[in-house]
């Protein structure tokens, strides 16, 4: 089973890893987005780095469930 079957499976099955998911995609529009704006402001970027942060700690809570379902299905 490869990365994205597991995504997928996830996806359908685990409503934490969906909402982990979802929150994430998300915080990448959102972070896209405001990087259109011209001029950027110092307060801008600021908020940019805030959502980055936070999207990396999703991405990390992600690849934590992945891990531990391929851990599971492994036993």
């Amino acid at each position: 089973m490869n990365r994205e079957q597991i995504i997928q499976e996830l996806m359908q099955k685990d409503p934490e890893f969906k909402e982990i998911k979802l929150k994430h995609e998300e915080l990448d529009k959102k972070i896209r987005k405001l990087e259109k704006h011209h001029p950027m402001t110092h307060d801008l970027e600021l908020e940019i780095e805030k959502l980055k942060k936070e999207k990396l700690y999703y991405k990390d809570l992600i690849e934590q469930k992945i891990q531990e379902y391929m851990k599971a299905k492994a036993n």
